[in-house]
């Protein structure tokens, strides 16, 4: 498998495949859980790809009904059984994967549930089953825990995808450079690599409107000027902070207090669900913020930055503040 990083998964992943190719049947189901855009779905695709495994691809929200599951199972791969589901040779077993799979409806996941465990369907019928091809469910998600118990219990395979670290991240940009025709300096691609969240998804983001910019104005080389250019034009400072995170650093600087997320999205101007669901998670990441039961305060390294960054008044040093910070 040739994706980048994921060294321990991919390896694991490996034996699972050649026990399965031996035994003559499917790789166990499988969790992929983690940060978006750091390659549960690209593994996915490389993994079938590596065992010549077909691949099916469903939204997850579909799967609500006896009838959508049935129509699944009609597309899964089906050579190689006799009338009743019996093996008569090598098998290729479906990988069959949901892109954010807790938003799978609990009925879904009820029926589905049961074809994992035992590759029978229910028909409808009394005491009638419907037998099913082997197959492999890989489960995209950064909400595992939305998923009913019974479902993650028939997972035997779990694995956690982490942001990318800046020696690897330079790797996947380097080859996406050379995808989308950009040519840089070392310098050029390390700027890039450290704006990019140790995110892929984010990385090509940027490599495109590079691309563009250099298609635009008829370069055929991308200076450091020009990726400076492009990135303050996206709003995004070297570290990678957008202008919302940026405005959440300085209303926190300026208001020298915890802040509740209902007040920090009036003074921002920005939505809950954006600053919670996006900038935040990022923001305490780099250890800028911290939540509190009073709400969100700059940490002393946010502090430091906020200020660096312009656009924040002078930081009231007063107890409240302090105080959350040490808790």
């Amino acid at each position: 498998m040739n994706l980048i990083g994921h060294a321990r998964t991919k390896r694991m992943l490996q034996i699972a495949g050649d026990a399965a190719l031996r035994k003559n049947r499917a790789l166990p189901h499988m969790m992929f859980s983690g940060a978006p855009g750091c390659g549960k779905t690209t593994l996915a695709r490389e993994l079938a790809g590596h065992f010549k495994l077909p691949f099916l691809s469903v939204v997850p929200d579909e799967v609500k009904d006896a009838k959508s599951v049935q129509k699944i199972l009609n597309q899964l791969d089906h050579k190689n059984y006799d009338a009743n589901g019996n093996r008569t040779g090598q098998l290729s077993p479906t990988i069959l994967f949901f892109d954010e799979v807790h938003n799978m409806p609990l009925k879904g996941q009820e029926l589905l549930g049961l074809v994992m465990e035992r590759f029978i369907f229910e028909s409808g019928q009394p005491n009638k089953f419907i037998w099913a091809p082997y197959f492999t469910l890989v489960g995209a998600t950064t909400m595992a825990g939305k998923l009913s118990k019974p479902f993650l219990d028939r997972i035997k395979l779990n694995f956690t995808f982490e942001l990318y670290g800046l020696e690897e991240m330079m790797q996947i940009i380097e080859m996406h450079a050379i995808r989308l025709g950009v040519a840089t300096s070392k310098e050029g691609m390390m700027s890039i690599a450290r704006r990019s969240r140790g995110t892929p998804r984010v990385a090509v983001r940027f490599l495109e409107n590079i691309s563009d910019r250099m298609v635009a104005t008829r370069q055929v080389f991308a200076s450091n000027d020009m990726i400076e250019r492009t990135f303050e034009d996206l709003g995004v400072d070297k570290e990678g902070f957008t202008s919302t995170e940026l405005k959440i650093l300085n209303a926190l600087l300026d208001a020298g207090r915890p802040v509740s997320l209902d007040n920090l999205s009036i003074i921002t101007a920005e939505d809950v669900k954006t600053i919670r669901g996006t900038a935040e998670p990022f923001l305490i990441q780099k250890g800028m913020i911290i939540t509190t039961g009073r709400g969100r305060v700059l940490t002393p390294k946010g502090v430091e930055y906020a200020r660096g960054s312009g656009g924040g008044k002078k930081f009231v040093k007063n107890d409240i503040a302090f105080d959350a910070v040490r808790t």
